[in-house]
C-alpha cells in the first residue's frame, strides 16, 4: 500500500481515504507504522501522540487502524490480513473445543431399536438387573451409596459400586479417570430438624475423560435420572455436576442443599425533621 514510501527507520502516521462513503463523508484507513529498529525516543514519542492525532483528524471518520513494525504489515496484503484476523471469530479454549465437540456428537449417537430409546439430544440405555436391585435397596434405606456407569459396549447403565459411607467419604468414591454417575443419601442436622437429602452427582473429569466418553454421559444423565424419579420414586434434592471431586465437601453439599438466604437490607429510618413553626429568628450581637 505504502511500502515504497515509508523510511526504514522513521516512525509515521498515514491517513488514506477509503472508497466508502458514511453519513458524514468518505471512510478513513489510520496506519501506524513504527519500526523496531527506530529510536526509542521516536517510538514513544508516536505512541504518546498516537490518540490525540487521531482526535484532532476525528475519530468518526477513521474505520479501520492498521499497525506495523515492518514494510510488509502496512501493504495491501497485510492489511487484507489484518482485515481478515479482525473478522475471525475469538480462538476457543480447550474445555469449549470439547464442548463443542459433544454438542456437534450428540445428535449423531446411533441408537438401537431393541436396545434403547432416543430423544432429542438424549440417550436413554437400560439398567442392568443388579443396579435396578441396588436402586431399591437404595430407596429402601439399606445403602446410602451407589455408584453407576455406561456400559458403552453393551448399551446398558451398570453398577459399580454400593456401600454405606459418611459424607467426608464422598469424594474418594469418585473415580479420577472417567465420568461416572452417583447417588447419595445425606442424612444431616438442619435447623434442629433431622433431614435426608438425596444427591445425583455427574462427575466427569476434563482432563482424562475422552470426548465419545463425556458425549455419553452427557446423553445418558437426564434419561438415568428420570428413571430413578419416576420409576423408583426417589426425590432427588438436588443434581450436582463437577469436574473436580475434591470439592464434594460437606461445606459444599451443605451450601447446595440449604443455600444461605440472603438478608433483606434494612431501610434507614430518617430522622424526624424540626416543626414547621419554629418562632422568630433570634438575632445575637456580639
Amino acid at each position: 500500500m505504502f511500502i515504497f514510501e515509508l523510511e526504514e527507520k522513521t516512525p509515521c502516521y498515514i491517513f488514506y481515504r477509503l472508497d466508502r462513503k458514511s453519513n458524514i463523508g468518505y471512510e478513513w484507513l489510520f496506519i501506524s507504522y513504527s519500526p523496531d529498529n527506530s529510536l526509542v525516543r521516536q517510538k514513544m514519542l508516536y505512541a504518546s501522540t498516537r490518540y490525540t492525532v487521531k482526535r484532532i483528524f476525528g475519530d468518526n471518520h477513521i474505520k479501520q487502524e492498521l499497525f506495523g513494525t515492518v514494510p510488509e504489515d502496512v501493504s495491501l496484503a497485510g492489511f487484507h490480513k489484518h482485515l481478515e484476523s479482525a473478522n475471525a471469530p475469538p480462538p476457543l479454549t480447550m474445555a469449549e473445543v470439547e464442548a463443542q465437540e459433544i454438542k456437534k456428537n450428540e445428535v449423531g449417537v446411533e441408537v438401537g431399536i431393541d436396545t434403547k430409546q432416543s430423544s432429542m439430544k438424549s440417550v436413554f440405555f437400560p439398567f442392568n438387573p443388579d443396579a435396578m436391585d441396588k436402586i431399591q435397596e437404595f430407596k429402601d434405606g439399606n445403602i446410602n451409596y451407589l455408584h453407576l456407569g455406561v456400559d458403552t459396549g453393551n448399551e446398558k447403565i451398570t453398577l459399580e459400586n454400593t456401600d454405606n459411607i459418611s459424607i467426608a467419604q464422598l469424594s474418594s468414591m469418585v473415580p479420577i479417570a472417567h465420568a461416572s454417575y452417583h447417588l447419595f443419601n445425606y442424612k444431616h442436622i438442619y435447623e434442629d430438624n433431622e433431614v435426608e437429602s438425596t444427591i445425583f452427582i455427574y462427575a466427569v473429569p476434563v482432563s482424562k475423560s475422552s470426548i465419545k466418553e463425556k458425549m455419553l454421559y452427557s446423553t445418558c444423565k437426564t434419561p438415568v435420572i428420570q428413571t430413578i424419579e419416576e420409576q423408583f420414586k426417589i426425590c432427588i434434592a438436588r443434581k450436582l455436576e463437577t469436574d473436580d471431586a475434591s470439592e464434594l465437601t460437606e461445606e459444599y453439599i451443605m451450601s447446595e442443599i440449604h443455600p444461605v438466604k440472603a438478608e433483606q437490607k434494612k431501610t434507614f429510618a430518617k430522622p424526624q425533621g424540626p416543626n414547621a413553626r419554629r418562632g422568630q429568628r433570634r438575632i445575637t450581637k456580639t
